[in-house]
């Protein structure tokens, strides 16, 4: 096989591509990773990674190099409604507690890619990509932004929501109901930090809290896209603005914060594709659509996204199954793992646009901790979240007393 022939080629570097990397070393796949920044690099992110998450870690091989890093235990979730009704759910699958973990996505993302690296991935940083090559058949390769043109049997498009490969599928579409931005904060002497991750629901919005040390955290905030017009060249002075108003118990406990860099925003936050793989193509993580993260954030997912990829990619490469087979294949199981929890998504969006109805709602679950803890597992990504979509939970959630 030529330098310019490779079995697969991934494209994008962070979570999806690292993972889908390592999980196809692990079957002797040759493996090239193209990543157009150099690393560490940042990425806008609430960094709370759920408990799920060590389960793909350690089936790539690298929940040890993240352990290495320390990252902060979070142990469940804590909800404050508008009115200031708090309920509290911690990460529990029958006697067993379990844990997520908050850390730098510098930290992570870079962790992740010297994996791939040391599994015997070629790491190429740097590398842009300018378009997925198309043919009647599929997607053949990737052309660079430099010319060079790169043959691949399979294209794993891991480059983001407005990356190279999703254009080739037709590119990303917002959602019609909801155009909403975040902004994000890293902050040292944040008061009150503990082992579970916030969410405070407010006024058009929410924002979250996620505790990396004892003392300083990420603050992200998220709102319609008509209240960041008022963002436009002056994002300090729109985030000071934005706690205060909105979120003003979160705005007291960082009064006395060291602001560490500057804010970031990211928007619209749920996009879509209209289908996630084509012979010879499959888009992993971002790339795959985005949906407003209230329940849990996108770090598993693409390390789920790529775990499912792999089997249909090796049948592929193995003769076992046509290119267009194996792209039905993770078509078909993509949607059967992320369905459920994207219905619960926009279920939850509705409810939180509704002070009285979000209230309402947290007053029930206060009540009752065992539901709590349910709807925490389904965002903690262990606990199918077809089980909040039922009638036993709606049940639970109607009936009185806990």
């Amino acid at each position: 096989m030529s330098q310019a022939e490779r079995e697969v080629v991934i494209v994008g570097g962070g979570p999806a591509g690292a993972a889908a990397a390592l999980f196809l070393r692990q079957q002797g796949v040759d493996v090239l990773l193209l990543e157009a920044a150099r690393f560490p690099r940042d990425k806008i992110c609430g960094e709370g990674v759920s408990p799920e998450a060590w389960r793909l870690l350690r089936a790539m091989g690298a929940a040890e190099d993240v352990a290495r890093l320390a990252p902060r235990p979070l142990r469940g979730m804590r909800v404050i409604a508008p009115d200031g009704t708090v309920f509290e759910g911690v990460y529990r699958r029958g006697g067993e507690t379990l844990t997520g973990f908050a850390v730098r996505r510098t930290r992570l993302d870079a962790t992740l890619l010297d994996a791939a690296r040391r599994a015997g991935a070629e790491v190429r940083e740097g590398a842009r990509v300018a378009e997925a090559v198309r043919s009647a058949g599929g997607v053949t390769g990737v052309r660079m932004q430099d010319g060079e043109s790169i043959r691949a049997r399979f294209v794993l498009g891991c480059d983001g929501r407005w990356g190279a490969c999703a254009r080739a599928v037709g590119g990303l579409r917002g959602s019609r109901f909801f155009r909403r931005f975040a902004l994000r904060l890293h902050l040292e002497g944040v008061a009150g930090l503990g082992s579970v991750g916030e969410m405070h629901v407010g006024r058009g919005g929410y924002c979250g809290i996620a505790p990396l040390s004892d003392t300083s955290a990420n603050v992200a905030f998220v709102l319609d896209a008509s209240a960041f017009a008022a963002a436009a060249g002056r994002l300090e002075d729109f985030a000071r603005e934005t706690l205060a108003q909105r979120f003003p118990a979160v705005a007291a406990r960082c009064r006395d914060a060291k602001w560490l860099g500057p804010p970031r925003a990211i928007g619209p936050l749920a996009v879509s594709v209209p289908r996630r793989a084509l012979p010879g193509l499959l888009l992993l993580g971002d790339a795959a659509g985005f949906y407003d993260p209230f329940t849990g954030e996108g770090v598993t997912l693409a390390l789920r996204s790529a775990e499912l990829a792999v089997g249909p990619v090796v049948d592929a490469l193995h003769g076992r199954v046509s290119s267009a087979a194996a792209a039905a294949r993770y078509e078909r199981e993509y949607a059967g793992a992320t369905r459920d929890k994207f219905r619960l998504n926009r279920l939850l969006q509705w409810v939180v646009a509704w002070p009285a109805v979000a209230n309402a709602v947290a007053r029930r679950l206060r009540a009752r901790p065992r539901t709590c803890d349910e709807l925490v597992g389904i965002a903690g990504d262990f606990v199918p979240a077809r089980r909040a979509l039922g009638p036993r939970f709606l049940l639970q959630l109607l009936q009185p007393g806990a």
